[in-house]
């Protein structure tokens, strides 16, 4: 997940989007479109925007312990019928050297993806030749691509996705203990749980619709894989039915929300996305806690294809205090949340690839609502516990916002106001920076 920087920045943004939400004057907070929201949160990008902590590149930077690119070589385990801890494991070793794009660690995840994907998927290029079947190049990275053909409804496709790119040896805490951003749970978890849920998928034969894996470089670039993909899209962009977008899975954010993970963004596909994720929900054991597109502050790749008027969910766990640093490693995923995870986005990829109602992208969708307010004051409920865990001054606005949304739930829908909108999203990116800002610690019982 690409970085935004906290505090006052976020909170201007969010302000600003709040206040044009007033232009309409209705009584529910007059929102601007999902499709509006979209076009500002995620722009084409020709160049990274400036971030803070670990600064994001257009070209590979210099590297100490990658091997030359003449040295790369295949993991041994590429060929193998990896299950999603396996390919995590293999994403995010220190031989993958932090997988940044154009550098010979992002070449081996390519090598190791392509073999995982042709095991069960078609390439996406048939008339290129070998692994260049799957590859989709552009000025500073490869997209990793693959198709599996439908039945039915196979010029109708499902999307299923996440970002397999990172940091390489520039995210924090980087010293000479620990030089390698092996980004675990930020991204090697997504992409793990979009390859194997793609493979079961394919295990049950030709699925209704057909489906289109697609495992983005550049994500932490400014989004640019993404976005060079609705440029030259493989499959016509008004024939894909729904993106499913995995970017940081198996993260605990606090003791307290362990058993708690995030979806954002179904109510850009209307009425019908927004039933399909909450039946998926009850796939697994986990509280999945429901938002809206805006607060997923247009971060990852699902806010491009928003853009493209594709409708699209976000699955995340959001910002840990192993956000972007050396401690984001294999021994911070939670694999039993993970596990969970899994089985909520398989149903829900399930359900749209076989549903006689698929979504309808929903230009006038409300950028948030009452009902985000409702589903928040029970996640932040949920971490009252652990406030103390916080700085003096996160703990004081934890305890307000907490205060606010009570309120604000209490009122009711009818006065779900401009200002209550600000709150909601003012409140929700503060607590958001200051779990950001905790020690690394992954909160596994």
């Amino acid at each position: 997940m690409r970085p935004v920087a906290p505090s006052l920045a976020v909170l201007t943004v969010l302000a600003l989007a709040a206040s044009a939400c007033s232009s309409g004057g209705s009584d529910d907070g007059g929102a601007d479109s999902t499709a509006e929201i979209a076009a500002t949160t995620a722009p084409v990008v020709t160049e990274a925007p400036e971030t803070t902590g670990a600064p994001a590149t257009t070209s590979a930077p210099e590297t100490t312990a990658a091997p030359p690119a003449t040295e790369v070589t295949t993991p041994a385990t590429a060929d193998s019928d990896l299950d999603v801890h396996d390919l995590l494991e293999a994403l995010a070793s220190d031989e993958m050297n932090g997988r940044d794009n154009q550098t010979p660690g992002s070449l081996l995840a390519q090598e190791l993806l392509v073999a995982q994907l042709s095991q069960f998927a078609e390439p996406a290029f048939p008339d290129a030749d070998g692994d260049a079947g799957y590859l989709q190049p552009y000025d500073v990275g490869t997209n990793v691509l693959a198709i599996i053909p439908g039945a039915e409804l196979a010029d109708e496709y499902v999307m299923i996705g996440a970002h397999y790119d990172h940091h390489g040896n520039d995210c924090r805490g980087v010293g000479p203990e620990d030089d390698i951003c092996n980004g675990a749970t930020d991204n090697a978890a997504g992409v793990a749980a979009a390859v194997n849920i793609a493979r079961a998928i394919a295990a049950d034969g030709p699925p209704r619709r057909s489906v289109i894996i697609t495992l983005w470089d550049g994500e932490e670039d400014g989004l640019v894989g993404a976005n060079h993909y609705v440029t030259d899209p493989v499959v016509p962009l008004d024939q894909t039915v729904a993106y499913v977008n995995f970017d940081i899975q198996g993260s605990n954010l606090l003791p307290s929300l362990a058993t708690s993970t995030i979806l954002v963004g179904a109510e850009t596909g209307g009425e019908n996305l927004v039933d399909s994720a909450r039946q998926a929900t009850e796939a697994s054991t986990l509280n999945t806690v429901m938002l809206s597109l805006l607060f997923g502050q247009g971060r990852s790749d699902h806010a491009v294809l928003v853009g493209a008027r594709v409708p699209s969910v976000f699955l995340t766990d959001a910002n840990s205090g192993c956000y972007h640093t050396v401690e984001d490693d294999i021994d911070v995923v939670d694999f039993a949340k993970l596990d969970q995870q899994v089985a909520t986005a398989e149903a829900l990829s399930r359900d749209l690839i076989a549903t006689d109602t698929p979504p309808v992208f929903d230009p006038d969708a409300p950028t948030s609502s009452y009902e985000d307010a409702a589903e928040l004051l029970e996640l932040v409920a949920a971490a009252e516990p652990d406030f103390g865990l916080l700085g003096p001054e996160a703990r004081a606005a934890s305890e307000q916002y907490l205060i606010d949304l009570q309120a604000i739930v209490d009122a009711g829908p009818a006065a779900f106001d401009d200002a209550a909108n600000g709150t909601v999203l003012g409140g929700a990116a503060v607590l958001v920076s200051a779990l950001a800002e905790l020690d690394c610690d992954a909160f596994i019982s």
